[in-house]
C-alpha cells in the first residue's frame, strides 16, 4: 500500500467513527426514565395533565389511545350553605296562641296565622322572660311557654333590647305608624322602641283607661287597630 492510499483509508475510518459517535450521542432517542432530558420531562408531565399521555411501553398502564382522568374535587352545594331556619307550621302557631292565650298574652285567635296581634303576644312573652324580642314563632318557644326556663340559661339575652328582627321591626313600625295617625308622637317611624314610641304607647293606654305600661302586647295591638280604624279625636 502506497503512502496515498494508507492517507485515504485512515480518512475513510475517520469520517465512519464520527458519523458513528454523532448517531449514538445525538439522534438516538432516550429512554424515558429519572434521567430524561429536562424538555422531555416537561413535555411528559404535561401531557399527563391534559389527560392524552401516551406510553410506547406495552407493560406500561398508560397504553395508547387510552386517557388518564385526574379526580378533582367539587365542594356539594348542599353542604357548603347552611341550612335555613325552620319556620313553625301552623299547628305549631296554634299551640302557641293557645298557651299564650291561657296565660293573659290575649286576645288571641287559635288560628294558626302568624299575624300582628300573635307577634305582639310573642313580644310581649319574650319581654317578660328576658328573651330578644323577636316575635318570631318556633318549636323552641312553644317548648320555652310550655317548661320555663328549664330549658336554659338567659344568659345570652341579658343584651336583649339591642337585639332585632324583621318581624320585630315590623311590628314596632306598625305600633308607630297607629299611634302617629291617632295623633300620639311615637318619634320616627323606623321600627325602633325608642323612648318617644314607649312614651306615646303609654298616652294611648292612659286615654284607654289601660295601666300605662309603655310595651308591645297583644291587647295593644288590638286596641290601636280598632281605634285606627274608626279615629275619633284626642281629648
Amino acid at each position: 500500500m502506497t503512502p496515498g492510499q494508507a492517507r485515504i483509508a485512515l480518512l475513510s475510518f475517520l469520517a465512519v467513527a464520527l458519523g458513528v459517535a454523532f448517531n449514538v450521542f445525538f439522534l438516538q432517542t432516550k429512554p424515558a426514565g429519572p434521567f430524561e432530558a429536562p424538555a422531555q420531562a416537561r413535555a411528559r408531565g404535561k401531557a399527563v395533565e391534559t389527560g392524552t399521555a401516551r406510553s410506547a411501553d406495552p407493560a406500561s398502564p398508560v397504553t395508547s389511545g387510552h386517557q388518564i382522568k385526574i379526580a378533582r374535587y367539587a365542594p356539594d352545594p348542599a353542604r357548603s350553605l347552611p341550612a335555613a331556619p325552620r319556620e313553625a307550621d301552623r299547628d305549631t302557631v296554634r299551640a302557641i296562641q293557645r298557651e299564650l292565650g291561657l296565660r293573659g298574652y290575649g286576645p288571641l285567635e287559635e288560628d294558626g296565622a302568624l299575624g300582628l296581634t300573635t307577634r305582639a303576644a310573642i313580644v310581649a312573652f319574650e319581654q317578660d322572660h328576658g328573651l330578644p324580642p323577636s316575635g318570631e314563632a318556633s318549636e323552641r318557644l312553644l317548648r320555652r311557654i310550655l317548661f320555663g326556663s328549664a330549658l336554659g340559661s338567659d344568659a345570652d339575652a341579658t343584651d336583649a333590647a339591642k337585639l332585632r328582627s324583621p318581624p320585630a321591626d315590623e311590628l314596632v313600625r306598625s305600633v308607630q305608624t297607629w299611634l302617629s295617625a291617632l295623633g300620639y308622637q311615637p318619634g320616627r317611624v323606623d321600627g325602633r322602641l325608642s323612648e318617644e314610641t314607649v312614651q306615646a304607647i303609654r298616652d294611648f293606654e292612659v286615654s284607654k283607661g289601660l295601666v300605662p305600661r309603655g310595651r308591645i302586647s297583644a291587647d295593644l295591638v288590638v286596641r290601636l287597630s280598632q281605634a285606627a280604624a274608626s279615629p275619633a279625636p284626642r281629648r
